[in-house]
């Protein structure tokens, strides 16, 4: 099996180098600022010493803050209360430093790596991707964000009412199978989700 056949967690360094780890044949990958945790983060100050672990079990990946760290965990933007299972896409942030979760062989994750296979079976009017890809303009380019833009946010941005936002937003939400989860992590899955499948790029207008 080659390495991109296996999970990864892939971030950007300080100069701006991309470096990945692979976590084929370990049972547990700790992150952290000491020169011991098997992902060393040492310059972001945010970070605890050992702040997180991931642990392997019965085949998928789960993220863990048990009160390790000072300043917490966050998957996709939603803080990590104990553990949570990890999806191929997500996002995994420790301090100001963001990692992604990569893992081909989930055959069953809402976010994953081929083109086109999120894309939804509809057409979407104009007004539903300016809004989504205004949705998705923190997650764009070099920006460190990864928490998607706020309603009113979007709203000022296009000159729309927020009411008018917010139902366009769930109506995407729906197209994507995500209506039923928290508002939360239903944006965040959403403005995510857009960007694997190739509906919002860095090459849009």
């Amino acid at each position: 099996m080659s390495s991109n056949d296996c999970p990864q967690l892939v971030y950007v360094d300080p100069i701006g180098c991309r470096r990945s780890v692979t976590l084929a044949g370990q049972s547990s990958v700790t992150l952290g600022r000491r020169p011991e945790a098997d992902v060393c983060l040492p310059w972001d100050p945010e970070i605890s010493r050992v702040h997180a672990e991931l642990l392997h079990r019965s085949g998928e990946w789960i993220v863990i803050d048990d009160g390790l760290s000072q300043n917490g965990t966050l998957v996709n933007g939603l803080p990590v209360e104990g553990r949570r299972r990890l999806r191929d896409g997500d996002y995994v942030t420790v301090g100001h430093t963001t990692l992604t979760f990569f893992d081909p062989r989930d055959a069953h994750t809402d976010v994953t790596l081929s083109e086109g296979s999120l894309q939804p079976i509809q057409t979407y009017s104009q007004q539903q991707q300016r809004v989504l890809r205004a949705l998705c303009q923190p997650l764009l380019g070099d920006g460190e964000g990864v928490t998607p833009a706020p309603d009113e946010e979007i709203a000022d941005a296009l000159g729309l009412a927020p009411e008018v936002v917010a139902r366009e937003l769930e109506a995407l939400a729906r197209s994507f199978s995500f209506g039923d989860l928290p508002l939360a992590e239903r944006r965040v899955r959403t403005a995510i989700s857009a960007l694997r499948s190739g509906l919002v790029s860095d090459a849009d207008p």
